[in-house]
């Protein structure tokens, strides 16, 4: 199975290392408040360091440092649960509780295949207590640990630690189970997006192969301009989708041999507005229908349908018009041939700024 499968993937890191940051940072300032009514001062200072030591890890996770700041984080917590232990009675404080919940934070922040490893830093740290017992360097009120008392403790975190992965084990599954029930979907969902444009390309011979065209130049188009996975996968859609709204323009209009005329263009030019009209009850393609709905938008206002004006075009129909317009312009029409290379690239530099993002338009130049 794919680590990008896990409930220790790094977006779910990130999330799981936040809350108990924020849980910890509350917790600790609400007990350091606490503690100052009694005065319990060597109590106040370890609680506020504590809450003190939270803030850069916080800060660390949200800039992408996530393993790094996990690390820190459970060092951190094994430091003050043994240095709790060697100030207070040992191994028979109460603090030796607190090493099942330093298994179970490192278990969250790491995956199941971490928890033998925490169960033996908590088993190799008791060890290191009831050594100091012994030899005298802690002196408990309660009466001398022997070595013998690490059996039961070894059974407890043997316990904790066999209940924690279970439990972590089963939680990872069940995200395995979501997320490829998720990716099945979404696979689905892209074959029948296909089935669409295959269904429009039919009934317009004149663009069989420009959705196959357009979508492969607007990913690579996509990557060059830093888009997230997420705005690759709407703008996809999005393209295969971008003249269904044809669909509901009648046959002698769209599959005409010839150039149309004034009205036959206005008719024409109300598909991205059908293909608002067909999509937009679909959840999952909402960030897609901007694609279909303002790809004929102009940089300069002059397009249609709402004569959006420079970044008033939504971002990913400002990518797809570039790409559009050149699929266009390099295929032949019924009406015309197909231009040449050196052509399509003179109109293009001369329409950036006009028809086209210029922006967008000088990333798409250096990338063909």
């Amino acid at each position: 199975m794919s680590n990008n499968l896990t409930l220790y993937e790094n977006s779910q890191r990130k999330q799981t290392l936040a809350f108990i940051l924020w849980s910890l940072l509350i917790a600790t300032i609400a007990l350091g408040v606490l503690n100052i009514t009694f005065k319990t001062w060597d109590s106040i200072i370890v609680l506020f360091g504590m809450a003190a030591l939270c803030v850069p890890l916080l800060l660390l996770n949200s800039r992408g440092y996530t393993f790094f700041s996990a690390a820190l984080l459970s060092v951190l917590i094994l430091l003050v649960i043994n240095v709790n232990l060697y100030d207070g009675d040992g191994i028979l404080d109460s603090g030796i509780l607190s090493y099942p919940i330093f298994i179970l934070i490192g278990t969250l922040l790491f995956g199941k295949r971490a928890a033998p490893i925490f169960t033996a830093a908590a088993l190799t740290s008791s060890m290191a207590i009831v050594y100091a017992e012994i030899h005298g360097q802690i002196h408990p009120t309660l009466h001398p640990a022997k070595y013998s008392d690490l059996i039961p403790i070894g059974i407890l975190f043997l316990i904790a630690a066999t209940t924690i992965w279970v439990i972590i084990g089963n939680m990872e599954k069940n995200l395995e189970r979501v997320k490829r029930s998720d990716a099945e979907i979404r696979e689905t969902y892209s074959l029948t997006l296909e089935a669409w444009a295959k269904v429009l390309e039919i009934h317009d011979k004149e663009t069989e192969g420009h959705s196959r065209r357009v979508v492969e130049l607007s990913i690579r188009l996509a990557r060059a301009l830093g888009c997230t996975e997420e705005q690759i996968i709407h703008l996809r859609h999005g393209a295969l989708l971008h003249d269904i709204g044809k669909i509901a323009i009648p046959d002698q209009i769209l599959c005409k041999p010839g150039r149309l005329n004034e009205s036959e263009m206005e008719i024409v030019k109300k598909h991205p507005e059908y293909a608002k009209k067909i999509l937009d009850n679909i959840p999952f393609l909402q960030p897609s229908v901007e694609v279909a709905y303002s790809h004929h938008e102009r940089w300069d206002g002059q397009g249609y349908p709402e004569g959006l004006k420079g970044e008033e075009i939504p971002f990913l129909a400002r990518i797809f018009t570039v790409i559009d317009q050149w699929d266009a312009l390099s295929a032949d029409r019924v009406y015309r041939p197909a231009w040449s290379r050196e052509r399509v690239i003179a109109y293009f530099i001369e329409n950036k700024g006009k028809i086209l993002d210029p922006n967008i338009t000088n990333v798409f130049l250096q990338l063909i």
